[in-house]
């Protein structure tokens, strides 16, 4: 439906804003409609939520505005650290249905509950982009016949084209639920038409989910919308299965349907019905589904508590790795500036060079895919385009880093005509004047944010972040003492600029 970026509000905090597609909203009554349904969306507000703080769908392109959440995807971190388990699963579950009761109470259905749209923050799930997409259905601003949504986790009304309701937000929050717990889809993976058809049918798998979670689960997938459990019934199971002893084993009878032992503790039972059978373990071959073989003695156990992976719920610096490699690359340049002004003019102009160009391909991208909308092969095209990129962006590169450098040089010469500015001041007063023009003097918007893309893919591979961080923390600490030790080094030449004019002395 758009871009997201992240921006600056007026008071100073961080905000998402999304800029939509201008055929979304084409024409006034299109805008006038799709405002009213932004306006509605205002009223939502709560902790678990990116709620909308400002949208404008007169200017070109129309944008909305919400709260910025600092974490990443439900989607990435299972991919990352796999499947969740026992207390953080089901602290998940209550705090997506916490958003959930947030939404409904404003009178907006979110029809989209994906795991994309959890975004796992340091202190539980929040739930973005609700009502939006429900908000351009309801103005007719998709095209005739698509269905809006993302395969997999679509209920079956909307699959059916009928209207969504409450209801079609459980089975979406039961369906992220499945794959926060499995790592899989619920209705497999396959062409779409064979993933509708499953969700039509309500053939959905819930293999290797905990015996009383798996009922309860399998209740809010009903492919009937009202025999599903309402947010408030699913909240209070939640609450009785985080409490329970629920049994660690499940039985099968002959035909295959599923009886917990022990389901008088199990709170997900109440909502088992004798025409379905719910938790019978299935896996997907292609886009069929096949039964799973019954285990000898007709008993499936669960996995051991020692033997499941543990998740990650806090790690130190989480979301912010990329930061610190920035800072502490803005830190070696100083010293290096410092050490060895050559080098270090070298390295600045490099590390401008490097901005301008992520900055210029990551623009190139977002170019094509406006044209022509994603495809797989974007970045392939792109990187065959980099050459051209490079030479392009030399030139200002070069400009940028030699303004920089040459004012840093005339800082530092200022500053040694004080007399009490010592040996070193006038190096480190200079050097800090190039690192701010680089990093804010003119066209330094580009290099900034080139940078960043070069570092955000740290955020989420914490292995290598940590590795560049302690290399540059050894690099910053080698290049301390080697200034400290041998002084400033201006190296190929023999001496500083200032050398040979009489009235300076560096």
């Amino acid at each position: 439906m758009g871009v997201v970026y992240l921006a600056h509000a007026p008071d100073g905090r961080q905000v998402s804003v999304k800029t939509l597609r201008p055929w979304l909203v084409a024409g006034a009554d299109g805008r006038r409609r799709f405002e009213r349904e932004v306006a509605t969306l205002r009223r939502v507000r709560g902790d678990r939520v990116a709620e909308v703080v400002d949208a404008d769908v007169d200017r070109d392109p129309p944008y909305i505005v919400t709260r910025y959440v600092d974490g990443a995807s439900l989607t990435r971190l299972v991919g990352e650290h796999g499947p969740m388990r026992g207390d953080a699963l089901l602290r998940l579950g209550a705090g997506l249905l916490d958003a959930l009761r947030s939404v409904h109470s404003a009178g907006v259905v979110h029809r989209d509950v994906k795991p994309a749209n959890v975004l796992m923050a340091d202190d539980g799930p929040v739930l973005i982009d609700f009502g939006i997409a429900h908000a351009a259905e309801d103005t007719r601003l998709t095209a005739t016949g698509f269905i809006s949504g993302t395969p997999g986790y679509l209920a079956p009304e909307t699959v059916l084209g009928h209207g969504p309701g409450a209801p079609t937000d459980v089975h979406g929050w039961a369906a992220t639920m499945v794959f926060a717990a499995t790592g899989r889809p619920p209705y497999g993976q396959g062409p779409d038409i064979a993933v509708f058809d499953r969700i039509r049918r309500g053939e959905h798998d819930l293999s290797g989910i905990e015996p009383g979670l798996a009922r309860l689960l399998a209740a809010a997938l009903r492919t009937e919308p009202s025999h599903r459990p309402g947010v408030g019934q699913v909240s209070a199971a939640l609450k009785e299965l985080a409490a329970a002893d629920v049994a660690e084993t499940v039985t099968f009878d002959s035909v295959g349907a599923a009886a917990a032992t022990g389901a008088d503790t199990d709170p997900g039972a109440r909502y088992a019905r004798d025409d379905e059978t719910v938790a019978v373990p299935r896996r997907v071959a292609g886009s069929q589904l096949e039964p799973r073989p019954t285990p000898p003695g007709g008993v499936l156990a669960a996995p051991a508590p020692a033997e499941r992976r543990r998740w990650i719920d806090h790690a130190p610096f989480r979301g912010h790795e990329s930061s610190i490699v920035l800072v502490l690359g803005a830190v070696l340049l100083v010293l290096l500036l410092s050490w060895a002004p050559y080098a270090g003019a070298v390295v600045g102009g490099a590390a401008v060079l490097a901005g301008r160009l992520s900055w210029r391909i990551e623009r190139r991208l977002f170019e094509r895919r406006q044209v022509r909308g994603a495809r797989r092969h974007d970045r392939w095209v792109v990187a065959l385009t980099s050459p051209w990129e490079l030479l392009w962006a030399m030139v200002p590169a070069a400009g940028q880093a030699a303004f920089a450098m040459g004012c840093a040089l005339v800082t530092g010469g200022v500053v040694s005509l004080w007399d009490g500015a010592g040996l070193r001041a006038p190096y480190v007063c200079g050097a800090l004047v190039g690192l701010a023009l680089i990093w804010r003097g003119p066209g330094a918007v580009r290099v900034r944010r080139g940078l960043r893309i070069l570092a955000e893919p740290l955020d989420h591979a914490p292995r290598a972040a940590w590795i560049s961080i302690g290399a540059l923390a050894l690099l910053v600490c080698l290049t301390a003492l080697s200034w400290e030790s041998y002084g400033a080094v201006w190296w190929p030449a023999e001496g500083s600029p200032s050398s040979s004019v009489s009235f300076l002395s560096w």
